[in-house]
């Protein structure tokens, strides 16, 4: 697709043009604002003549060739304009109409729009969009009015939302932009498109996306993966994160990972920076564009003028998990620089020496940000900007030493005003001159900087693989299950045994009787479960019994679960699963389903019946390796539990972490076969011991509902 017609247009033609202010009047200024040197045509068939130039009554009058197309028409005009650029060889077209697939009546005019540009290889900009401006090559298709000035710098803004883009390109924070390309409708080129062509420019070193949806994305993700490969932070704001959009699903996993969680977890395995709000994404996007020198570790170093702000950050820092770095090699010399009062630790309280002489901020920004355990120095100093000239001046001094401190020692230094207010003029320029990002507010700041260590110390990694035989087996395990049915639990396990996923000692019976020396053989205390065709969650129907100590316990137990199945309409009775009660440390659930717009994902956390109301769940994209399940089960306070929590043992964490990436792999192996498959619990052994699948799911794809 020829993006690069609407990036990079070489003669432009606004349709729609008009010298009375609206989109084709905007569209005409916006070119003369960003300094347009290409052709230029306008097209009105009602004015012969507009802003002294020569208009022509339809695209196909205009006797040169045209390379993109700006449409500011009624909707229902698209289609026939869409045919005569596809007639007339143009290359991109960016349309500002709206009455597409943002209405029901508007849907199929838009497939028939894809269809159109697609089978003539035009790159499509909306509809529903304000179009897009490059100020670096100095061309747009834009519909609406532009500030007096925009600051411009390396950060591409991608946004589908037409507002947003207005509120970025008229923010106060100046971001510094090469391009603001609003995606609106997307119906033939995509965000993913956009993405992979800034991966490319050399003027670009931040892409922002906001997205109300992300369209095609396993190309979106590609490119973010992309992205991070050529050292380009990504960062994304999703909207729309409803608990309508969860899927329905049959097991327990579309209840805790549905397409929200499944989209946070791709974004996490592209290693997309993720944020919530603008103030968030603005704030990223400021750091990440602006930071020179990536951080070697996640241990902070930090300067202020105020013990109390210190405590404030401090507090911040905790909940984001952040670390601000012991004192170590610089502690005798900011002990030397320092009045005798001051309070030794970091952040560092440099007291009115270090504000009042630069060369003890400089001594101690050096001494503190070359330590071996500092990857990163903050200046946590507000900047107000109604501050006094004197005091703006100090601080603006202040910011220029601290800054020599930490060009001294290679470390990246970011500004931190506390406050939410726009720094002061005189800080932000001192600021800019030095390139130190000044953020503002402490939680939204401290954010931004997590975010940005996370991603600067993010390896991808690769993506285990599963050898062919285990496959095979596991493959013809699942052709045993009998076509009209779920697998049973002891089949589903079986399945899974095939990946490493170890069970309980078991047997299968069909009577009373068979189930009583089937417990004889394991020894008491014995499980005892009655299956039933297609049920999943047996214990709601009273057909699972633990901890049954004599044979008399399980005749009886069996006998009243047959009579319970004869109570069920329509039920099968399969048989009884006999099996030894396993000791647990704790359990959890490991779960994996084939998302509809992401494919595999893999869930881990609580289990048995906790899964559901507490959702402390970790979700990542499938499949993963053994250290990426291990960090994901940390991040749930499941983790604490199998920790030696209160003095009880350890878990075999890495048994757990095993499972989980061998339920990942299997997911993605058989993704176009299944929907779902759990294991709940997975019940965790003392440390060295292993796991074990207590139950297990496997629901075929036909069978989801």
């Amino acid at each position: 697709m020829p993006i690069r017609s609407l990036l990079h247009p070489r003669s432009i033609a606004i349709v729609g043009a008009s010298e009375k202010v609206g989109p084709g009047f905007n569209a005409f200024k916006a070119l003369e604002f960003v300094g347009y040197e290409g052709e230029i045509f306008l097209v009105n068939p009602r004015s012969p003549e507009l802003f002294g130039r020569k208009t022509y009554a339809s695209l196909e009058d205009i006797p040169n060739d045209v390379d993109a197309v700006f449409v500011a028409v009624q909707a229902d005009s698209v289609l026939d304009l869409a045919r005569q650029a596809a007639r007339k060889g143009v290359g991109g077209l960016a349309i500002l109409s709206s009455g597409f697939g943002e209405t029901e009546d508007g849907k199929e005019a838009q497939r028939e729009l894809a269809r159109i540009c697609e089978a003539s290889d035009i790159a499509v900009c909306g509809p529903n969009c304000l179009g897009l401006l490059n100020f670096v090559g100095k061309s747009a298709l834009f519909g609406t009015s532009l500030p007096a000035k925009v600051k411009r710098g390396g950060v591409a803004a991608i946004v589908q939302s037409g507002s947003i883009g207005i509120a970025l390109l008229n923010s106060a924070r100046g971001l510094g932009l090469s391009y603001l390309i609003t995606t609106g409708n997307e119906a033939v080129t995509s965000a993913a498109d956009y993405i992979e062509a800034m991966i490319d420019d050399s003027e670009v070193n931040t892409i922002l996306v906001f997205a109300e949806q992300i369209k095609k994305p396993t190309e979106f993700v590609g490119a973010l993966r992309r992205a991070h490969q050529a050292g380009k932070p990504v960062i994304v704001l999703k909207s729309g994160r409803s608990q309508s959009g969860k899927a329905a699903v049959m097991a327990h996993t579309g209840a805790v990972a549905g397409s929200d969680e499944a989209c946070d977890a791709a974004l996490l395995a592209a290693n997309a920076m993720q944020v919530h709000s603008l103030d968030d994404l603005i704030e990223t996007a400021l750091l990440a564009s602006k930071i020179r020198t990536a951080p070697v570790n996640a241990g902070l170093a930090g300067l202020s003028l105020s013990g109390g702000e210190i405590a404030l950050v401090l507090d911040a820092a905790e909940d984001l998990h952040m670390t601000f770095a012991p004192l170590t090699s610089g502690l005798q010399t900011v002990k030397t620089l320092l009045p005798a009062f001051a309070h030794l630790a970091n952040p560092l309280d440099l007291t009115w020496a270090g504000l009042y002489d630069p060369a003890v901020a400089q001594g101690c920004a050096e001494a503190v940000a070359g330590q071996d355990n500092v990857g990163m120095l903050l200046l946590l100093q507000d900047a107000p900007s109604c501050l006094g000239d004197q005091q703006a001046n100090r601080y603006a001094q202040l910011l220029e030493s601290v800054g020599k401190g930490a060009a001294a020692v290679k470390k990246p230094l970011v500004a931190l005003s506390n406050l939410s207010d726009q720094p002061h003029e005189v800080l932000q320029a001192t600021a800019d001159r030095l390139n130190v990002p000044y953020l503002r507010g402490t939680r939204t700041a401290l954010g931004a900087i997590a975010r940005y260590q996370a991603w600067a110390s993010r390896v991808m990694r690769v993506e285990p693989k599963t050898p062919e035989a285990v496959r095979a087996a596991a493959r013809a395990d699942l052709n045993g299950v009998p076509k009209h049915r779920l697998p049973a639990e002891h089949e589903a396990r079986e399945v899974l045994k095939a990946y490493g996923v170890q069970g309980p000692t078991e047997f299968f019976v069909g009577s009373v009787a068979d189930a009583v020396e089937a417990a004889r053989k394991i020894g008491f205390p014995v499980v005892l479960k009655g299956l039933v065709e297609d049920m999943l969650h047996k214990s709601d129907a009273g057909l699972v019994k633990v901890g049954l100590r004599s044979e008399e316990e399980v005749r009886a137990h069996a006998q009243q679960m047959l009579e319970s199945v004869e109570r069920l309409p329509s039920a099968k009775f399969l048989g009884f699963l006999v099996q030894d009660k396993v000791a647990a440390i704790n359990e959890i659930f490991v779960g994996a389903r084939v998302d509809r717009d992401f494919g595999p994902i893999v869930v881990v956390g609580a289990g048995g019946v906790q899964v559901e109301l507490y959702k402390d769940v970790a979700i990542r994209l499938a499949p993963v390796d053994q250290e990426t399940a291990r960090q994901a089960l940390e991040t749930t306070q499941t983790a604490k539990l199998l920790s030696g929590f209160r003095g009880a043992p350890l878990g075999d964490i890495d048994a757990v972490a095993r499972a989980v990436s061998a339920v990942s792999r299997f997911i993605v192996d058989f993704a176009d076969d299944l929907a779902e498959v759990e294991i709940n619990p997975l019940a965790v052994l003392p440390d060295g011991k292993g796991c074990v699948a207590l139950d297990c799911v496997v629901v075929p794809r036909n069978r989801s509902r």
